[in-house]
């Protein structure tokens, strides 16, 4: 994925036009936002932040006009497999994928066929067998997300991307289990994308919500009996990961998106997945090369100091950012934590933006602020569990009382989340001095409930934090065996530090 070309508002029944210029190349498009009817249940659904359908084209001539191009679940799935082929999404992957999705669901040309809408009384009269079939595979995987008790559907598609990764339908991208979104610790069956889906394709043809006057049963048997290989002809795929733990506290559950990043700034999103319960993730990359900027959203955690169950805001996230991944690799052991996101910001900050250098700079500087030689691949401990800090690395128990001390600084800010802080840090780690402004401007912190918002102190990275620690140190939610002497130098460190990252 290079960078963008262009961006479009669809209109109310999801048409969009886009100038691209003189660009010729091969095009691939992202859909994100929005709204959208639920086949199986006839709901307006929201489509789930970390959620994208794509499609992917091969060369586009310059200036030619490509119309009637259709982005689908099944178009994603498709672009989701070429960019994981050897090669990534060149115009052979990018059409033997096309091809092989097309054929999977009994359907010519997934790009350029119009869907048949089976909420539409006698769709199905006078629409090609294409349309019928392509129509009743969106509507199963709708009614599908309904059968495994998924609150909004487009999870299900985010799944069914990462499945159909290495051309095998088998509920696993390559050896690794595929999370479901919005189910924490759920996987996806093993099923889902064969028996699975002509279960679920048999249960709407016979629902209610269906009125095309339609049923599908030839698609629905071969789903039945297939064996999941999408086809046998593609190229081998190229299956890189990035692995790795969200902690902010424990987190039970949240959705991770790996970005691309292009001249050193934010590009497309490469992939996105759930975690499991202990916030664990495995994403797949594919054949992609560069620079990675993860983000996780929607967290559900453990507050450290109060030990209620918090879920992060809205508007908050934390992300990481890691210097080129080589095309093929699987990164392992990967954080994202607080000071993963306070250096994420302060590389994107800095001239130039997430170049390798950049990158480097930012979490080695983060690090040492906090005295971790390694933020990125240093697990933290929980001081919360019983006697963790007894025999643990220095950087492991530094790093788990600095995100402790952030979550006592947040309760003596009397903050409703947590999280809310985190993102304040961000902003302030953004110029490189922790002094409670971004430049010139002071930081406002959003305090929460009926609150609303407060100016962050310029010791809040500093001694403020300092003083949290020992606080949290003396408190009873610190379990870990760790005592105020134990944390003296850290902490002296924060009291007397000038802000300067």
């Amino acid at each position: 994925m290079g960078a963008q070309i262009a961006t479009a508002a669809t209109d109310v029944n999801g048409n969009f036009t886009m100038a691209i210029g003189s660009y010729a190349g091969p095009v691939m498009l992202q859909a994100s936002g929005g709204s959208y009817t639920d086949e199986a249940t006839g709901t307006l659904m929201p489509m789930a932040a970390g959620d994208a359908m794509t499609a992917v084209m091969p060369t586009v001539a310059a200036g030619a006009t490509n119309s009637g191009i259709q982005v689908t679940p099944v178009t994603a799935m498709a672009q989701a497999m070429a960019q994981h082929m050897n090669g990534g999404m060149t115009d052979a992957n990018i059409a033997a994928a096309n091809t092989a999705m097309s054929n999977n669901f009994l359907v010519s040309d997934i790009l350029h066929i119009r869907p048949m809408n089976p909420l539409v009384a006698d769709a199905g009269t006078g629409a090609s067998q294409d349309a019928q079939n392509y129509g009743m595979t969106l509507a199963a995987m709708s009614q599908y997300a309904k059968t495994v008790g998924l609150t909004t559907s487009s999870t299900m598609i985010t799944a069914m991307m990462n499945d159909a990764t290495d051309g095998i339908l088998d509920g696993k991208a390559g050896a690794t289990s595929v999370q479901m979104g919005g189910m924490a610790g759920a996987m996806l069956p093993a099923t889902a994308g064969t028996s699975g889906m002509g279960a679920a394709m048999n249960s709407f043809m016979n629902s209610t919500q269906n009125i095309s006057g339609v049923t599908t049963e030839t698609l629905m048997n071969k789903l039945n009996s297939a064996s999941g290989q999408i086809s046998g002809s593609v190229p081998a795929m190229m299956n890189a990961t990035v692995s790795g733990t969200v902690f902010n506290g424990p987190v039970s559950k949240a959705t991770v998106m790996a970005f691309a990043v292009n001249s050193g700034a934010v590009g497309a999103q490469i992939a996105s997945v759930a975690t499991d319960s202990q916030g664990n993730f495995t994403l797949p990359l594919g054949s992609y090369s560069g620079p990675v900027m993860l983000r996780t959203i929607g967290a559900g955690y453990t507050d450290e100091t109060t030990s209620t169950t918090m879920t992060m805001a809205t508007n908050d996230f934390m992300s990481a950012a890691l210097p080129t991944v080589v095309s093929g690799a699987n990164v392992t052991g990967v954080l994202v934590t607080p000071l993963t996101s306070m250096a994420q910001t302060r590389a994107l900050a800095l001239s130039g933006g997430m170049t390798d250098a950049n990158i480097a700079a930012a979490n080695t500087a983060m690090g040492n602020y906090f005295s971790v030689s390694d933020i990125v691949h240093t697990q933290p401990i929980n001081p919360t569990v019983a006697g963790t800090g007894v025999g643990a690395s220095v950087d492991a128990r530094n790093y788990g009382m600095a995100l402790a001390a952030m979550s006592q600084y947040a309760k003596t800010l009397n903050m409703t989340l947590s999280s809310t802080l985190v993102t304040a840090m961000m902003n302030d780690a953004t110029d490189g001095v922790m002094d409670g402004k971004n430049g010139v401007n002071q930081i406002s912190m959003s305090m929460g409930g009926m609150m609303g918002a407060s100016v962050m102190a310029p010791s809040a990275g500093t001694s403020s934090l300092a003083t949290a620690m020992t606080t949290f140190m003396n408190s009873v939610a610190n379990a870990s065996g760790l005592t105020v002497p134990d944390m003296a130098g850290l902490m002296q460190k924060l009291t007397s530090s000038n802000g300067t990252i």
